[in-house]
């Protein structure tokens, strides 16, 4: 999506895919604006309690992104080109998701640094999410509220949930220790981040969509062959997250 050729054709494999999303009504597409096309981190085996093992970033690192996002791309696009493109595309493809009844879910740039290793970054903030919403007033045009890309940039959570409001069309919640140039994840329940406010906040907002735990630790004895996506440590955040719910009711 950052001036590739075949720009067409992405958008018309977006549009077949929200018409589809519709016969299998499904209500949400969360997509992303990453140039480096996915979360990038320099590290998967960041020590936790218990001998379990999480991801990592830092930005001085000489090691190799450890997930399976695509990396730098070949050729930088400038921040203005990538909010003209974006902008496009939601214009593109907005009509087609009222229509079919899919709201998009626009995620934060993981980590969320203005510029990543040379090639810039525009979805780094709770402002910048508002400046997305506001590109196209469509109630059908939101963001995935990411805790997790957020949090290390330093905002304030509770207040950015109730900014975006009913623009918040799908929930991760995740923890990190650190800051957007050096952090960690971390066990749900032991980092920066006061993810209780968080739910609070989304009680307080009417928020009734999927919230998903989304990246969490290896636990001791599984593989990590993919990490923040083994099983044990992400059936241990779901539980969390659930007790969380429901002590806020």
């Amino acid at each position: 999506m950052h001036g590739l050729p075949g720009r067409d054709a992405q958008v018309g494999t977006i549009v077949a895919l929200v018409r589809d999303m519709a016969e299998a009504e499904l209500e949400v597409l969360c997509y992303n604006w990453m140039p480096s096309e996915d979360w990038c981190r320099t590290t998967g085996t960041n020590p936790e309690r218990g001998g379990s093992l999480t991801t990592g970033f830092d930005v001085d690192a000489t090691s190799a992104n450890v997930t399976d996002a695509d990396g730098t791309p070949v050729a930088a696009t400038p921040a203005a080109q990538l909010w003209d493109n974006l902008e496009r595309f939601l214009n593109e493809v907005l009509p087609v998701a009222e229509d079919a009844g899919v709201r998009l879910a626009l995620h934060p740039d993981d980590p969320p640094l203005t510029n990543l290793w040379g090639q810039d970054q525009i979805v780094t903030s709770v402002d910048a999410l508002q400046r997305v919403i506001d590109l196209a007033p469509s109630p059908s045009n939101g963001v995935c509220f990411c805790t997790g890309s957020l949090g290390p940039a330093g905002e304030d959570l509770v207040v950015g949930v109730r900014r975006l409001g009913d623009r918040v069309h799908f929930v991760h919640l995740r923890n990190t220790r650190g800051t957007a140039g050096r952090f960690v994840e971390t066990w749900h329940d032991d980092g920066d981040l006061d993810l209780p406010a968080v739910v609070g906040a989304l009680r307080e907002i009417g928020y009734s969509g999927t919230v998903r735990p989304d990246h969490a630790p290896s636990m001791l004895g599984e593989p990590n062959d993919t990490p923040g996506y083994e099983m044990m440590g992400r059936l241990f955040a779901a539980g969390y997250l659930r007790g969380l719910m429901e002590a806020c009711g």
